[in-house]
């Protein structure tokens, strides 16, 4: 399942117009930095050529494999970012609670939520691309116990 995910993901990005998740939105993103499991990165600024979702879907296209099923779009400026899970069919959004000071880690809050099939990724990275954080608000529900989540997924896997 792990494969056909990750094979989905390629398939679908490479196949999908460019410019169909977020054009013409108005995107505040001045630049955006997209990751994957393995150490790969790539930068997206504002005033590019393309839009942040079809790059990002590139990103994923040319990186996807079945050992490299993590990706991320991190918005430094603001510190947050969302992370697509294809192996667990979910996705984790990240924002930076407090900075790290004189050494310390920073804290952040990170919320998980289950994903239906690419559509639902491609809709989720969409929102997050024009509206940051906030606008995952109404995709629901969110949860920020890891264990809470872990039995959602398990129930939904069970069905």
């Amino acid at each position: 399942m792990t494969f056909l995910m990750c094979s989905e993901a390629a398939d679908r990005a490479r196949s999908t117009p460019p410019e169909d998740d977020d054009s013409g939105a108005s995107v505040t993103k001045a630049a955006l930095t997209f990751t994957d499991d393995k150490g790969g990165e790539k930068k997206w600024l504002r005033d590019g050529p393309r839009s942040a979702s079809a790059e990002f879907w590139e990103f994923v296209a040319d990186r996807s494999a079945g050992d490299n099923e993590v990706f991320t779009i991190e918005d430094e400026e603001m510190g947050e970012g969302i992370q697509l899970q294809f192996y667990a069919d979910c996705i984790a959004r990240i924002t930076t609670v407090r900075q790290g000071e004189a050494g310390s880690d920073p804290e952040y809050r990170i919320e998980y939520s289950l994903v239906d099939g690419m559509s639902g990724y491609r809709h989720l990275v969409s929102l997050f691309v024009r509206g940051g954080y906030a606008a995952l608000d109404q995709h629901s529900p969110w949860m920020s116990d890891a264990a809470e989540f872990e039995r959602a997924r398990r129930q939904r896997k069970a069905r």
